[in-house]
């Protein structure tokens, strides 16, 4: 009765109520948290490529890309910043 006041087809609701989450939702969610504590415990200052090596140190091979997205995901961020290489002027 009520989906049918809000004009929700029966459907949506036996998708939520029946819903399993998928196994690269799991892994997902337990390397963000895997990708926090690494981040965490080496001064905020690893990016996704550091990230993506101290994880095969642990012989968990992922992409780059992947760990990326999990860091957005994540909210996590290196405070490093890249250097920049400021043009020189020679004078004659």
């Amino acid at each position: 009765m009520v989906l049918r006041l809000l004009k929700i087809p029966k459907s949506t609701y036996f998708d939520w109520a029946h819903y399993v989450e998928s196994n690269r939702h799991r892994e997902d969610n337990i390397l963000k948290a895997l990708l926090h504590d690494i981040w965490q415990n080496n001064y905020k200052a690893y990016g996704a490529p550091r990230l993506r090596l101290a994880l095969a140190n642990l012989n968990l091979y992922h992409g780059t890309n992947r760990i990326r997205r999990l860091m957005q995901e994540a909210g996590i961020y290196s405070v490093m910043s890249r250097r920049s290489n400021k043009p020189t002027t020679t004078v004659e």
